[in-house]
């Protein structure tokens, strides 16, 4: 359980090779390039960089294509829903079978039928939304019972159409009371305008032209020649057919979404594809020869000599020798136990550990899983977990990285329980247990056991460090930067101790001696690193000023004991009112029963995510920077990350 060791290869081959080779080692995986672009030393004996083929620009309009056909074919994919769906999950395949599968599918034929569908269906959508438009112009005027072109048709007679203000509908009709030979109506209104007929004499046109022009009229030209109602009814009939066209491109789409899968396994496989491709930026190269250099698992050394010799048919060179544990470049691979593993994204999330370093996952999982139950401290909470994380793990189909999420809930859940049990917690107390410690009583106890917990953490923390000085012959560091805080954090917590509980007289002095002790060689060896007596003894100083952190550390801990006290007072709390609610007939039951659920549930929910994000506060300040810096390279599998079938 540990970082794996690594190998680095230098390999010169051929370039007509390039391609297989590249494809050999994506079957192997476990290849990381190093990117030779900056290498100077290299490029001043004429090497180069090698140029990305012209293809991958075809490789990128097939993939584009492919998944073009995917957004458009899962719109009408029949799709299992909720736990069947969960039930039936990520299709798995390896990578022989991606490879075997992708070859058997013509997904040109399938992508460009669907493109071509879906663009039709886009165009009859257009037309559609234009007729549309044209019927919301039409629809005021379908009080007008003649043809439109017989209204213009009259010798003496002048007609207009248009709208007018409604805020000027009083006015108009004032303005229009004197006229003799004009007609007015209001066809319709909408919110804001009058869409009205005006028909007059020509005598008395430019009288009723005046006043429409002082009432904001706007001419409406209407672009049809019949009546407004039978055109509407013209073009909804055209809609329909419109629609019937688009109904049968959808149902053809949906005859063709059982190709969804072949697209899918196109995709994953194209994407393989177009990485081998760019891989080859990292390779420098002659005329005919490239220069690959990067790492491998020490324990593939053998495998990886023999693919490089059976795919290379001998001919080629390779240097293969095991990575300086100081090299920066050195990529980092966990492996770690199922139970270590689920806590490494912990790791992750904060930075990978350098080549050189130690894996903390192991170190910091025991501490994170026992700090997370005692926050939330209850047995029925955890039994939730626990059922809610073994049906996902068991009855669904889950990616890898989802079932690790899962698992680290599932192995939380038994901490949880336990802590329950030492707190006599099940569900905030509505059936009665016997307890180890009563939170709400026995305070001063739990925050005595919470700096237990952290004192043992932050020991435990720096003993790492020791323990890291040592293995690389540091044993002097070990004793400066570990040994003397231990004697002066041991030294002065007995001190105090003995004094606030009455410890004998020797215990007293010997504490006291030890903290002096260990103080004095903090101060002597804290600036050991300066280069005059001054500058030793200030930085000696400034590290014994470290102390002060150290006892806000010990403090921290005391959210141990806060978080279980607030879950479990909120669970109480929601009890309470249950029990008020179930006095109040059946009503209040019902009503009961609903509180206590979701009170319980949302308390369920804070309850985990404050004991998640304040362990990992614990971890990261309290733990890791005692020891851990971290800030290594990810090793980098040789595999696409897949989007919608998992590839082993």
């Amino acid at each position: 359980m540990a970082i794996v060791k690594m190998s680095s290869f230098n390999l010169l081959a051929f370039d007509s090779e390039r391609e297989n080779l590249l494809h050999e080692f994506q079957k192997f995986n476990y290849v990381h390039f190093l990117n030779l672009e900056n290498d100077e030393s290299l490029k001043e004996i004429g090497l180069c960089k090698v140029k990305v083929p012209e293809n991958i620009v075809a490789i990128n309009e097939e993939v584009s294509k492919v998944n073009k056909g995917i957004e458009i074919l899962s719109e009408y994919e029949i799709k299992k829903s909720g736990l069947n769906a969960l039930k039936e999950g990520t299709k798995t395949l390896n990578f022989k079978e991606l490879e075997e599968r992708a070859s058997q599918v013509d997904y040109n034929i399938t992508c460009n039928q669907v493109i071509d569908l879906n663009a039709k269906i886009e165009s009859l959508n257009q037309d559609i939304s234009k007729i549309e438009t044209s019927i919301g112009e039409l629809n005021p005027w379908t009080k007008l019972d003649n043809p439109i072109k017989d209204l213009y048709s009259f010798n003496h007679i002048e007609v207009m159409i248009g709208t007018i203000p409604k805020k000027l509908k009083q006015n108009i009709e004032s303005d229009l009371v004197d006229t003799e030979y004009t007609y007015f109506e209001i066809l319709s209104e909408d919110k804001e305008n009058l869409y009205v007929l005006i028909m007059t004499y020509k005598d008395e046109f430019d009288l009723v032209k005046d006043i429409l022009k002082n009432n904001s009229f706007t001419n409406s030209k209407i672009a049809i020649e019949g009546e407004p109602a039978s055109e509407i009814a013209k073009l909804n009939e055209k809609i329909k057919s419109l629609e019937h066209e688009i109904s049968n491109c959808q149902n053809q789409l949906k005859s063709l979404s059982s190709e969804i899968h072949n697209l899918e396994i196109e995709y994953e496989y194209l994407m393989n594809k177009k990485l081998r491709l760019i891989a080859s930026e990292n390779f420098l190269t002659t005329e005919n020869l490239n220069v690959i250099k990067g790492y491998i698992p020490t324990n593939r050394a053998d495998e990886f000599n023999e693919l490089v010799k059976t795919t290379l048919n001998n001919v080629y060179y390779l240097e293969l020798e095991e990575a300086d544990k100081d090299d920066e470049n050195v990529p980092v691979l966990l492996e770690n136990s199922k139970f270590v593993n689920s806590f490494e994204s912990l790791t992750a999330m904060y930075a990978l550990p350098k080549y050189n370093e130690i894996d903390p996952t192991p170190y910091l999982a025991p501490f994170y899983l026992a700090f997370f139950g005692m926050m939330i401290a209850d047995i029925g909470y955890g039994i939730l977990m626990l059922i809610g994380t073994l049906v996902a793990l068991k009855g669904f189909n889950l990616r890898e990285s989802m079932k690790n999420s899962i698992r680290f809930f599932h192995y939380l859940s038994y901490s949880t329980i336990i802590w329950g049990m030492i707190y006599g917690s099940f569900l905030g107390g509505i059936i009665p247990l016997p307890a180890l410690i009563t939170p709400a009583e026995q305070y001063n106890e739990l925050l005595i056991v919470s700096i237990a917990f952290g004192t043992i953490h932050i020991f435990y923390a720096l003993g790492i460090k020791a323990y890291i000085n040592v293995r690389d012959g540091k044993f002097m560091d070990a004793v400066f930067d570990v040994g003397f805080w231990f004697m002066a954090l041991i030294g002065g917590g007995l001190y105090l101790i003995s004094i606030v509980v009455g410890l004998s007289f020797t215990v007293k002095n010997i504490s006291l001696a030890f903290m002096i002790l260990g103080m004095v060689g903090i101060v002597l060896t804290g600036g050991r690193d300066a280069t005059s007596i001054p500058g030793k003894l200030a930085g000696g100083f400034y590290s014994l000023y470290g102390i002060s952190s150290y006892v806000g550390d010990f403090v921290s801990y005391s959210r141990l004991m806060a978080l279980g006290l607030s879950g479990g007072f909120i669970a109480t709390a929601i009890n309470m009112m249950v029990d008020m609610l179930f006095a109040k007939g059946i009503l209040g039951i019902i009503g009961g029963i609903i509180v206590f659920v979701v009170g319980q549930l949302f308390n369920v929910f804070l309850s985990i995510l404050s004991a998640y994000v304040h362990s990992i506060r614990l971890t990261y300040v309290e733990f890791f920077g005692k020891f851990y810096e971290g800030g290594g390279t990810r090793f980098r599998l040789f595999r696409n990350k897949s989007k919608y079938i998992e590839v082993k």
